[in-house]
């Protein structure tokens, strides 16, 4: 089996697992009044939700450029951010959804190696998981605040063992890419130069996505609470990040409309806003076709 046939059959894969969950989504959680809502769907939320990706996506190559420049890989904004739009087009278009990140390690591979390279995509990624992992846990604290005095007790031995178990594997022998990563989070986060532009970078990059999929929800007619969205936005959007799918398309309609149901909102209202998000995310990053266009040289 050829490398190239083997790929291809990856592919095909990734892209009948999208059709075939957007196919079971339609057909268990209605699909027509999905559809309904999403022809009725506000423009004025799905603009604001266009500028916000648009935000979000520029943000996202500064905080990039910085991550890479920390670790002697020098970018300037403008290579940053035509590469990564570059990137996210391939990502919100491509099977598996990180062939764009993949594309981003290998370009830059000639300046520090394609160790290093990746390892800059990598954490750059890596912090915004982080930090939507981080939301998603506020979210859940939230929503489950209220059992907080009725159960003390296990929240206190949680957090002792959770105090444990930090301490255990801070003292713990590491393998060598564990203590390689340390090292490239130390300085990458948290050197002081850097360390609350990297903050910075990352709420607005955070506040940016959430933002615009809860304009797409409130396009549809789908209404969400501040605390339902802090728990539900973010577990709908770390879906994305399993390379099962094309750009997520079918695992974010599933999530979604098995996740919302949970806060009182119906699932066709979840899936057509998943929906109305991604085709919005797919618009946002269609401006990095200008940077993959054919390049035609004049005549002499």
């Amino acid at each position: 089996m050829t490398r190239a046939f083997s790929q291809g059959l990856r592919a095909s894969a990734y892209l009948l697992v999208s059709i075939g969950l957007l196919w079971l989504v339609w057909r268990w959680f209605d699909g027509a009044n999905a559809w309904a809502r999403l022809q009725a769907a506000n423009g004025y939320w799905l603009t604001l939700a266009l500028v916000l990706l648009s935000v979000q996506l520029i943000t996202s190559a500064v905080r990039w450029r910085l991550t890479a420049n920390q670790l002697a890989q020098p970018l300037t904004n403008r290579t940053a951010i035509s590469q990564y739009y570059i990137s996210m087009l391939c990502n919100l278009t491509l099977p598996g959804g990180m062939l764009g990140d993949a594309g981003r390690a290998w370009h830059h591979r000639t300046q520090a190696g394609l160790a290093a390279s990746a390892g800059a995509v990598v954490l750059d990624r890596l912090a915004g998981q982080i930090a939507m992992i981080s939301t998603l846990a506020i979210g859940l604290a939230w929503q489950v605040r209220a059992t907080f005095t009725t159960h003390t007790g296990w929240w206190l031995a949680a957090i002792a063992a959770a105090l444990a178990l930090t301490g255990a594997l801070r003292f713990m022998p590491q393998p060598g890419w564990v203590a390689r990563l340390i090292n490239g989070i130390k300085q990458a986060w948290f050197a002081r130069e850097v360390r609350l532009k990297q903050l910075g970078l990352t709420v607005l990059i955070l506040a940016c996505s959430l933002s615009a999929f809860y304009a797409c929800a409130q396009a549809v007619g789908a209404d969400l609470t501040a605390g339902a969205a802090l728990l539900v936005l973010p577990a709908t959007l770390l879906v994305m990040v399993l390379p099962v799918s094309v750009a997520g398309w079918g695992l974010r309609e599933a999530a979604a409309a098995l996740i919302w149901p949970i806060v009182g909102v119906a699932s066709d209202a979840a899936v057509a806003a998943s929906v109305a998000y991604g085709i919005v995310a797919t618009v946002s990053a269609l401006p990095g076709l200008w940077w993959v266009r054919p390049r035609l040289k004049p005549a002499t």
